[in-house]
């Protein structure tokens, strides 16, 4: 196993039982104990968990990023409702930006197996999803792999990007608000989606109803440069007057 991979499988099972120690996880993961003392003093660097004595939890720091493939399986219901309404959108030779998030992974698996598109991701898991569907190209961008995101990031992503047009971008957030906008708790999501809108002509959120209301620290969009809005229920009536008022599409 990796040391990506292991690192991974590391934060799976800290979600799952909140501490273990570095014995167990020697044992599960067939690894050396200095090996496990290495992963877990990268991943405490980096804010993803704490250490005490002889073992580990999750951080419970605001700035924690939750890896994607915890992500993946929060409100999945919800993502695969949302999903399922943006896929209907799409038709026959268009291109699309779709970024890292698990949301769009839940997009993506029910985009119709007949439709011939061209798309360009950042996203791994993503890639690996659509490239099942002979009728998709499937682009990804060089740049610097994030194994916490599952995604591809740097100034190479946005020089692509930029040479690129695409009739709709699908994105997710960490939050959404009618005064702060589309908000991210890194800047890697924020300089991508920046550049994303700058290159569609429609740029469209899929956001669960958590997110709503929600404020993170990297500003990226105002909700007026969104065009389309989809969530699995309805907001509250503030949403759907500013909605309207500006010319954004709400689907719930």
């Amino acid at each position: 196993m990796i040391p990506d991979e292991r690192r991974k499988e590391i934060l799976e099972l800290l979600d799952e039982k909140g501490y273990v120690s570095v014995k167990d996880l020697s044992q599960r993961l067939y690894v050396s104990l200095p090996t496990i003392r290495r992963d877990l003093t990268l991943l405490e660097r980096e804010g993803y968990v704490l250490r005490t004595h002889g073992g580990a939890s999750l951080s419970i720091s605001d700035s924690f990023v939750e890896p994607f493939a915890l992500r993946k399986k929060t409100n999945l219901e919800a993502k695969k409702y949302i999903g399922k309404i943006a896929a209907s959108l799409i038709h026959n030779n268009d291109t699309l930006f779709i970024t890292s998030s698990s949301t769009c992974l839940e997009f993506a698996s029910h985009i119709k197996p007949d439709l011939r598109l061209n798309i360009l991701t950042n996203g791994m898991p993503l890639a690996h999803k659509l490239s099942e569907n002979n009728n998709v190209t499937v682009e990804c961008p060089a740049g610097i792999y994030n194994y916490f995101h599952e995604g591809i990031y740097g100034k190479e992503v946005k020089e692509l990007i930029s040479k690129r047009y695409a009739q709709y971008c699908f994105t997710s957030c960490n939050g959404i608000d009618l005064v702060n906008g589309l908000t991210f708790s890194t800047d890697l999501d924020m300089t991508l989606i920046r550049a994303c809108r700058k290159n569609c002509n429609k740029l469209v959120v899929l956001a669960d109803h958590t997110k709503f209301g929600m404020t993170y620290y990297f500003k990226t969009l105002s909700i007026k440069e969104i065009d389309i809005i989809i969530t699995d229920q309805e907001p509250e009536e503030k949403w759907s007057t500013y909605c309207e008022e500006n010319g954004i599409t709400l689907i719930y």
